[in-house]
């Protein structure tokens, strides 16, 4: 041994270095601390950030959708919805950006404290929403710099007009520093609200991004059109987006289970088109619930104060007109109402007849008018013409309130000092309002389309117009019977407007009552016109004779209106061509004071409102010795004395009970009690429609589910029938998200699988296994009362198992179909199982 020990030595000490046995020793230090996180555990991060955003802005950008009609400007609506909605995105990517770069490093301020990162993300909302974002947009409404308390208030009451003018104008409103703050205010705050309610990734607060995506669709249709830019198209894009983004924030959604996919878009689809395309067509819109603050019922009658313009500013200019046509009427005020003492713009006991104020838009203001747009639509062929005038108040008309406007305006630009916003226009007789006073030199140009006047013999062919005449109010009977001696059986409304305007020109003398001039009282009341036709004779100027001729033409079913204005006179007051001068080559035309006028507007079928000047030659003044008196006012009607119910005077007040009594009489017609019910179900119906949807599927699934026990229960077979009821045991069980519920293991390691993850009925189930082991593999048969009692074992142990669940996870539970469930959703289920200290 010691030999063989020294042999072992020598051969040891014969091997080189390198070959020989060296200690070894081992040093422990502790593990570095990670710098990065897993590739694998952020990437998926990563790109469920990325479709988050990229769904919150095509989603921001469909819910503005409803505004491209308001603003007619496809180019100008894109710029701002886009710049607004990449602006409120931008913070929320920065911070996940962050959050991602500085996963698990050193703490990064902007996102580990939330004080400051909502401090940064104000400041930046601040500044796009009243600085950067207008400078690039709407660069005119940047005219202040820096960030002052006067500056910032200034741009929060601009934000404030600008949402108030989409209310009150009649669209298009145009795309300009008043209109597009709206659309920038609501693309910027959805996406900012959307984008940072997308970082949310608890389970529970997932589906508030589709808050602030619904918001702002429905108060884009408030604000848009009655009928909406496609709104089938628009309600079909945003569900058919919003279904499928939901079921992947909650991870129900597997691209590659194909079929599901494409029901779930099928239904999206299906909800989005079907919902939309059953609505009414004309939806709810403010701008036809809201009255702009404009209140001329109780203001004073502009034919009133006509004898103050030529008294006061007789040779003075009060209007001057670029481009105006020679011998063309400008109308200021068109009054429809009359109740016994004045004509006046509203005050109608027939509230239709009542004109409708509006703040005038940039780029149009006579389009969606009802009847008279399809009337102008209809005479658009028959000579109009393009043109644009331009307009400058003078000293007589400043502090005035009614605008001077030729022809059909299509829009009005105010230069100067004018503002818009102060601007109110009526589509229904073409007319404009300044409430708060034209200043003296104010300008603006019309730009819009003059209509030439028929002929004598084509408006003596024509037909009225069938519409209902405004009220007359109390208008004397002798008025009605005069009017019907003059038209002497005439049948065309053309022909009696005619006659009744050349009866006015012929049997009249003119006198505004001056100092110089015959006697003449001013007004234009029943007692008025009864004065001319029976006391001082037929005098007056053309505010007696527009109002005369107005009701005799409304005694004679014609609708007629009254018309302040101004005309280019000659000597005579008749319309003359001679008073437009060319200045430059563009034709200029100043009106005096003189050239104020009333006139009378018809409407008829074929050429819309036609004006008749039923006013005499202002030459035509009458002498003391002459008979004033017409011939037809020697008719015993017009002599007779006036009854205590009509009496010779105008009150000072003007009368309301017309209007009172017509307002408190109740509608005669009243809809059943079950048409409004049916109506309120069908509009329930429609608004349900994604839920009743949701419900209809759930109720088939459930229903497929109890008519399959159902017919298990009945089987025939007591054999059979026990057997189908563990087999309806074992589906509900994986329904619920068991697992090792494999049909190819036995009913006893069934058993087991379920005990353990159900121990509230472990006894039950593996009572229940041994009973169908027993009765599929024993020679003894089953009775019916032994197969009857299986089946009450078997619905006691699947409520035991229902019970374990959540009430809403259990009815999610079983009304899902089977094809529709994926290992995630079966995981979801299994972690809401109560726990085993519950369940016992």
């Amino acid at each position: 041994m010691a030999a063989f020990i020294a042999s072992a030595l020598a051969r040891h000490r014969t091997l080189p270095e390198w070959a020989r046995p060296h200690p070894v020793s081992v040093i422990l230090q502790p593990a570095e601390t990670q710098n990065t996180a897993s590739p694998r555990r952020t990437m998926p991060r990563i790109m469920a950030t990325v479709r988050d955003q990229a769904c919150v802005f095509a989603l921001t950008v469909l819910a503005c959708g409803n505004l491209i009609d308001v603003y007619d400007d496809m180019a100008a609506w894109a710029l701002t919805v886009l710049a607004a909605t990449v602006c409120g995105c931008l913070p929320a990517i920065c911070s996940a950006v962050l959050r991602h770069l500085y996963q698990e490093r050193s703490p990064n301020p902007y996102t580990s404290s939330p004080y400051i990162h909502w401090t940064i993300t104000a400041a930046f909302i601040l500044l796009c929403q009243f600085h950067i974002g207008p400078a690039i947009v709407f660069p005119d409404a940047s005219d202040a710099t820096g960030f002052t308390v006067d500056s910032l208030v200034q741009r929060w009451n601009r934000l404030l007009a600008s949402f108030k003018y989409l209310i009150c104008a009649t669209p298009p409103v145009g795309a300009d520093a008043v209109s597009l703050p709206a659309v920038w205010t609501l693309a910027l705050w959805c996406a900012l609200l959307a984008s940072h309610a997308a970082l949310i990734r608890k389970s529970g607060l997932r589906a508030l991004v589709a808050l602030p995506i619904l918001a702002t669709t429905v108060v884009s249709a408030l604000l848009g059109t009655a009928d909406g830019w496609h709104p089938v198209a628009l309600g079909a894009a945003i569900i058919t987006i919003l279904l499928p983004w939901l079921c992947a924030r909650y991870d129900c959604w597997e691209p590659r289970r194909w079929l599901a996919a494409l029901l779930v878009l099928a239904l999206g689809l299906c909800m989005g088109w079907g919902s939309c395309t059953l609505m009414p067509r004309h939806r709810l819109i403010l701008r036809d619930h809201y009255e702009p603050p404009l209140v001329l019922r109780d203001s004073t009658s502009p034919l009133s104060g006509l004898r103050s313009y030529a008294k006061e500013h007789r040779d003075s200019t009060v209007l001057t007109a670029y481009g105006l046509p020679a011998a063309t009427a400008v109308r200021m005020a068109v009054m429809t109402c009359f109740d016994g003492n004045v004509w006046n713009v509203s005050g109608c006991t027939d509230n239709n007849a009542s004109a409708t104020y509006r703040v005038m838009s940039s780029s149009g203001g006579e389009r969606g008018s009802g009847s008279d747009d399809a009337e102008r639509r209809g005479t658009a062929s028959r000579g109009q013409q393009a043109s644009t005038v331009t307009f400058t108040i003078g000293e007589g008309f400043a502090g005035r309130s009614w605008l001077p406007i030729a022809g059909t305006p299509d829009s009005i630009r105010l230069h100067g000092a004018g503002n818009r916003d102060n601007l109110f226009y009526s589509a229904e007789t073409n007319a404009a309002i300044y409430p708060g006073g034209m200043p003296d030199g104010m300008t603006y140009t019309v730009e819009g389309r003059m209509q030439s006047m028929p002929s004598d013999a084509d408006i003596a062919a024509s037909a009225s117009a069938k519409r209902a005449s405004p009220s007359a109010g109390i208008v004397p009977q002798e008025i009605g019977t005069l009017a019907s001696s003059i038209a002497g059986g005439r049948t065309d409304g053309g022909a009696m407007a005619q006659a009744l305007c050349e009866w006015l020109r012929s049997e009249g003398w003119f006198s505004h009552g001056l100092h110089g001039e015959h006697p003449s009282l001013a007004g234009h009341g029943s007692h008025r016109m009864l004065s001319m036709l029976r006391e001082t004779g037929l005098v007056g100027d053309s505010e007696q004779y527009a109002s005369l001729m107005a009701l005799m033409a409304q005694e004679l079913a014609l609708p007629a209106r009254v018309v302040l204005g101004v005309i280019p006179k000659d000597r005579n007051g008749r319309l003359s061509k001679d008073r437009a001068k060319q200045v430059n080559g563009r034709l200029v035309t100043e009106f005096t004071g003189n050239d104020v006028e009333a006139w009378v507007e018809i409407a008829f079928d074929r050429y819309g409102w036609v004006p008749f000047f039923p006013t005499p030659d202002e030459t035509k003044s009458p002498d003391d010795a002459q008979n004033l008196a017409p011939p037809n006012s020697q008719s015993s009607s017009l002599r007779s004395s006036p009854t205590p119910a009509n009496p010779l005077r105008e009150d000072l007040q003007p009368r309301r009970h017309a209007q009172q009594q017509a307002d408190s009489t109740p509608p005669a017609d009243h809809a059943s009690p079950w048409l409004a019910a049916l109506r309120l179900v069908r509009l329930l119906a429609l608004w349900l429609t994604p839920l009743w949807l949701i419900c209809g599927g759930a109720g088939l699934v459930t229903l497929h589910t109890m008519l399959r026990i159902y017919r298990a229960r009945r089987d025939p077979m007591p054999r059979s029938c026990v057997m189908s009821g563990w087999c309806t045991l074992t589906e509900l069980a994986r329904h619920i998200g068991m697992t090792g519920i494999c049909p190819t293991r036995t009913r006893r390691m069934q058993a087991a699988s379920m005990s353990r993850q159900c121990p509230a009925v472990a006894d039950a189930i593996r009572t229940l296994a041994e009973q169908a082991d027993k009765a599929a593999f024993a020679n003894k048969p089953v009775t019916p009362a032994e197969a009857l009692e299986y089946w009450r074992n078997v619905d006691r142990a699947r409520s035991l198992m229902l019970s374990a669940l959540p009430r809403h996870r259990r009815w999610l539970a079983v009304a899902t179909p089977t094809f529709l469930r994926s290992e995630k959703f079966n995981a979801w289920l299994r972690r809401a199982r109560l726990p085993a200290r519950r369940r016992a």
